[in-house]
């Protein structure tokens, strides 16, 4: 056993039992992590209790009780010397439930994983535990069973060829890596993973170039003038322009909006995206409304007053997960009516929810807009985020600015 980890038994004297004996702990002390104490279901007086290490112990019941302590603490060194790393979660698993393989208890990425996806749950964060629970899943297919000390810089390369064999983007790929490397910072957080072990240290999560969503300059003229005769396609549309309208609003932060988060001039909230994993610095977003996204809302707002929902999308009592579903469900329907715009407007580009954010950001960028602004209004953290939005300059731009290098 290290020498940074004891074992040994305490006596709790401060609350005897009906009989006059008190409980006796098994008390486990790692230096990195801690000190945990656990009921062994033994007691014994205060007077037997200074007699245990007396070298001539004559009374029978004494004995007794120092074979079971002696075995309660041997199952305690032998359990923590199975352990590849020790952590008291991996520990108790193994000494209380010692039919559990080690291989699935101590430092499995499956447990890991879970643990993770239930907090991400309990935080309301349903979509993102969704995603967690796909990268577990795409992990599990690669090598099955896998415990967070089988990660190494290797190990992660021969993932990272794998998920390429199967098709995946180096988008795709990337979420799947930054998931894991949560899970095992999480890990080492909890010193279940030690730091000297991080395997991150040695290998570079790939990173791909963003897919610019944004519409020309011509092709928004177009979007933004056209009348859809179908009534889906119209609401879609609509929904559509009023994100493009509303500093590219999030669908999801649309469909959250509440009565009191609009005055008639300005929407002001908070990013759903952001207000359950930021506990400092939580600023809300202030979008000025203009005369078409005003009529947008009129046209289509919740008509019950007694709903705090502005849009009849979302009602008061809903789980997360209902919420989450409801949120898919629009976005779904929007993006299916816009597909059908698409297609009779005769665009190349899609006309997803994504593209309205994308070309609002890339519009204000390409007439000379600060970044520093179009930052704030998307309700970004980093100016590298809000570059990824931008389109490429058109043709036109590019010409102009090269003839501004002609000195003549």
């Amino acid at each position: 056993m290290s020498p940074n980890i004891s074992v040994n038994f305490i006596l709790e004297g401060t609350k005897a039992k009906k009989d006059g004996t008190y409980p006796i702990k098994l008390n486990v002390y790692n230096k990195q992590a801690g000190q945990k104490r656990y009921g062994t279901k033994l007691s014994a007086t205060k007077d037997g209790w200074e007699k245990l290490d007396t070298p001539r112990l004559r009374d029978d019941d004494l004995k007794e009780l120092k074979i079971q302590l002696a075995g309660i603490r041997q199952k305690a060194i032998e359990t923590i010397d199975s352990l590849p790393f020790f952590s008291f979660t991996a520990f108790e698993d193994i000494f209380f439930e010692p039919e559990k393989n080690i291989a699935t208890t101590a430092g499995s990425l499956q447990v890991l994983f879970d643990a993770y996806v239930a907090s991400l749950k309990k935080n309301g964060q349903i979509g993102t535990a969704i995603s967690y629970n796909t990268t577990i899943n795409s992990i599990n297919d690669f090598k099955k069973g896998m415990t967070i000390f089988d990660i190494t810089p290797k190990r992660l390369l021969d993932y990272e060829n794998h998920l390429k064999s199967k098709g995946n983007s180096i988008s795709t790929i990337g979420i799947y890596m930054r998931q894991l490397r949560a899970v095992v910072n999480k890990a080492i957080e909890d010193k279940i993973f030690p730091q000297e072990s991080y395997p991150f240290k040695k290998y570079q999560i790939p990173a791909g170039r963003n897919i610019k969503k944004a519409l020309s300059n011509e092709e928004l003229k177009k979007i933004l003038s056209h009348t859809p005769d179908e009534n889906n396609q119209q609401k879609a549309l609509a929904f559509w322009k009023l994100s493009y309208f509303c500093n590219g609003m999030n669908f999801t932060d649309i469909i959250h909006l509440e009565r009191k988060s609009y005055d008639g001039k300005f929407f002001h909230f908070f990013r759903e995206k952001t207000k359950r994993t930021k506990k400092k610095d939580l600023r809300p977003i202030r979008v000025a409304v203009n005369e078409a996204a005003r009529n947008i809302i009129e046209q289509y707002k919740c008509k019950d007053n007694s709903t705090p929902y502005l849009f009849p999308i979302l009602e008061p009592g809903l789980s997360n997960l209902t919420i989450k579903h409801r949120c898919q469900r629009f976005i779904k329907w929007v993006n299916k009516y816009m597909e059908e715009i698409r297609v009779e407007l005769k665009f190349e580009k899609s006309l997803t929810t994504y593209a309205a954010r994308h070309s609002f950001t890339t519009i204000l960028i390409r007439k000379g807009v600060a970044m520093s602004f179009v930052k704030e209004s998307l309700g970004h953290t980093s100016v590298i985020t809000t570059e990824n939005y931008v389109g490429d300059f058109e043709d036109e731009t590019k010409i102009e600015y090269a003839n501004l290098l002609n000195l003549k």
